[in-house]
C-alpha cells in the first residue's frame, strides 16, 4: 500500500515538476517568453486548491519515501535506482528552501519572482545560483521520470522506460537547464532591469536586514 501512495503522490507533484521545467527551458528565449507562459500557467497551478493539493502531494511522497527508507530491509540497488535515491536526497535537501524563496515572497509580500528575479539572484551569486538551479533542473527531472517508470506500473499503467531513453532524455534535460541559465544570465537575451525588480529589491532588503 505505500508503494502506491509513494507512487500516486509523485505522479501528481511530477505533472507540476514538467511543467515548472518547461517554463524554465523557456528563459532562454526572453522575458516574454518566460513570463508569458508562467503568467499563463501560475493561476492554474497556484489556485488554492490545486496549490495545496500539490503540496500535500509533495509532503506526502517526502514522507512515504523516508519511512521506506527506514523500515524496508536494505537490499542492493542497481545503478539507476541510486541515482535516484541521491536525486531524491538532494531534493529533499534543497527544497523547503526553495519554496520559501520562491512562493514566501508572493504569500508574505505579493512579489512574484518572475525572469528579472532569477536574472538578478544569477546575477548576485552566480557561483551558487548557476550550480543550484541547475542541478535542481536535473535532478528533479530524474527523479520524476524514473519515478513514473517505477511507480505508474504500481497504480496499473504500463510505463516502459530503458535506460537508454533515461539516458538521452536527462542529457537533453541537461543541456535546456544549461540555455535557459544563459538565457537568464543575458548572454544571448534581453534580462530587463534585474536589480530594479521588486524581487530584487525584497532580497537585497531582508538581506540587509541580516547583516545589520
Amino acid at each position: 500500500m505505500m508503494k502506491q501512495i509513494q507512487a500516486g503522490s509523485g505522479a501528481l507533484f511530477a505533472a507540476f515538476v514538467f511543467v515548472h521545467l518547461i517554463n524554465t527551458f523557456l528563459a532562454a528565449f526572453g522575458i516574454a517568453a518566460y513570463d508569458g507562459f508562467q503568467g499563463a500557467v501560475r493561476v492554474v497551478y497556484q489556485a488554492f486548491f490545486i496549490e495545496m493539493l500539490l503540496l500535500g502531494a509533495l509532503l506526502v511522497h517526502l514522507v512515504v519515501g523516508i519511512t521506506r527508507i527506514v523500515i524496508e530491509p536494505k537490499r542492493s540497488l542497481s545503478t539507476r535506482a541510486r541515482w535516484h535515491r541521491y536525486a531524491g536526497f538532494f531534493l529533499l535537501f534543497v527544497i523547503g528552501g526553495h519554496i520559501t524563496a520562491v512562493r514566501g515572497s508572493s504569500w508574505f509580500y505579493g512579489v512574484f519572482p518572475g525572469f528579472e528575479g532569477l536574472a538578478f539572484s544569477i546575477d548576485y551569486a552566480p557561483y551558487y545560483f548557476v550550480p543550484y538551479y541547475f542541478l535542481l533542473g536535473v535532478a528533479g527531472f530524474y527523479h520524476a521520470i524514473n519515478g513514473l517508470s517505477v511507480g505508474l506500473p504500481r497504480l496499473g499503467f504500463k510505463l516502459a522506460l530503458s535506460n537508454r531513453a533515461l539516458r538521452l532524455s536527462t542529457s537533453a534535460v541537461a543541456v535546456a537547464m544549461g540555455a535557459a541559465l544563459l538565457g537568464f544570465a543575458g548572454t544571448w537575451t534581453d534580462v530587463g532591469q534585474p536589480y530594479e525588480s521588486e524581487f530584487a529589491k525584497l532580497a537585497l532588503e531582508i538581506l540587509r536586514g541580516f547583516t545589520t
